[in-house]
């Protein structure tokens, strides 16, 4: 009786385990010493850094620098989280691991998943040591449970949206440090030309406009909005078209990526 093969590659249920392993596999190749000086002791530094160097300074104009900042810091490790990952991937492709992937009887589906997972987690590790420090320092809910939801919901959404688009330029790379250093250069700009640390009134008259429409700023002061209370569906809504539109853009790249890298 001739056995029949096996297959690995298709169905849910192997896309979820092959990707958990996957994504097992993606946060081991992070060092704990990364770990823990990336995702917990810089987050701290930045959250009492600012506080004392911005503090007193917007308390003046009305603005408590506390409740604040943390959205902004959240917005801003959310792009480290979407870093790592166009790190990862153009390490990937330069070890051969990708083309080895092509060759296993697996998921394709497998590898997006598995690094999907990982950045969900990396970011969820950012969330809650921001907020944490945030809270200690006088950061507040105000909104209650289900808007801190929507807030943790909408920063890692964003996180994953940026990872569409960084994981097209790691994975047509095969140099993880220029692909690394070539997009801090592109996402400092954008978040220091945001509300991120300041109002957008504190900004040239010129430069506002721009401030106020780019979308690091619809997502800073969605997330605002929803640990301030107050109204919401304006904000949230305009994060969620950019971020929507911006998925789309990047998902074609990272696809299209992922199809000619070996």
């Amino acid at each position: 009786m001739t056995a029949v093969p096996v297959r690995t590659e298709r169905g849910l249920g192997n896309l979820a385990r092959q990707g958990m392993l996957l994504a097992g596999r993606n946060i081991r190749l992070t060092s704990v010493s990364d770990t823990i000086s990336t995702m917990i002791v810089f987050p701290v530094i930045f959250v009492f850094g600012f506080l004392a160097l911005f503090g007193n300074l917007l308390q003046v104009k009305g603005i408590e620098y506390a409740q604040f900042l943390p959205p902004a810091l959240v917005v801003q490790w959310m792009f480290s989280v979407a870093i790592s990952t166009a790190f990862f991937f153009a390490s990937d492709r330069r070890s051969g691991i990708l083309a080895r992937y092509r060759a296993l009887a697996i998921n394709r589906g497998a590898v997006v998943v598995g690094r999907m997972a990982a950045d969900v987690l990396r970011a969820l590790l950012a969330i809650a040591v921001i907020v944490t420090a945030g809270y200690v320092a006088g950061f507040r809910f105000e909104a209650g449970p289900l808007a801190a939801l929507g807030f943790v919901a909408l920063a890692v959404g964003f996180a994953l949206t940026l990872s569409a688009g960084t994981s097209a330029l790691g994975l047509a790379s095969r140099e993880p440090e220029t692909v690394s250093s070539t997009l801090h250069l592109v996402y400092l700009p954008l978040l220091m030309i945001s509300s991120a640390f300041v109002p957008a009134d504190a900004f040239p008259a010129w430069l506002e406009p721009v401030v106020r429409l780019q979308p690091v700023t619809a997502v800073i002061d969605a997330l605002r909005a929803l640990a301030e209370g107050g109204p919401t569906a304006g904000p949230v809504t305009r994060a969620l078209l950019w971020m929507a539109g911006l998925l789309v853009l990047f998902s074609l790249a990272a696809v299209r990526a992922f199809r000619r890298a070996t």
